[in-house]
């Protein structure tokens, strides 16, 4: 199976609330024309995962999102939420992947990094159906139960993914 069938479950939950609203991708930064350095100590690579004390929370958003219910009750782990038309637009989009037997979700998160209230880490999702994917994924810090949220950048590049 494809990224789309895998994300589509996932998209319901945080993407469709930002297509909906009708929010654009953030570009990524400009590429340096620097080399990048990595660290080292004695030849040895510097521990690459400087923040993993956030996987459970993150986890938590995550499963949030992709687990059952309205998504008007899921607004707080989205960035600036989600209206009565896109929780509508998600509700329907997730009963589809359900019956198409998406779901449950499970996820792993692994490489997270944190700067300044915004974490990156690459999310691998595996569906029911057992197709797997990974995806960098970003979150802010914000008011959900586990202080984090999944940014709308990152639903519009789920949501193009899927489409």
């Amino acid at each position: 199976m494809t990224l789309k069938t895998l994300v589509t479950g996932m998209a319901a939950a945080a993407v469709v609330a930002g297509a909906a609203a009708g929010v654009t991708s953030v570009a990524s930064p400009a590429v340096s024309s620097v080399p990048a350095v990595q660290p080292v100590v004695w030849d040895i690579p510097m521990p690459q995962a400087p923040a993993p004390e956030l996987q459970s929370p993150l986890l938590q958003t995550l499963q949030a999102l992709a687990g059952g219910g309205s998504f008007i009750g899921k607004a707080s782990y989205i960035q600036g939420g989600i209206g009565r038309i896109e929780s509508i637009a998600a509700d329907r989009a997730y009963n589809k992947a359900a019956a198409e037997g998406k779901f449950p979700l499970t996820f792993n998160v692994a490489n997270v990094d944190q700067d300044n209230g915004v974490a990156n880490a690459d999310v691998t999702a595996t569906s029911a159906l057992g197709t797997t994917a990974t995806q960098t994924v970003q979150f802010v810090a914000g008011p959900s139960p586990s202080g984090w949220q999944i940014s709308k950048a990152s639903a519009m590049s789920l949501l193009q993914a899927a489409g």
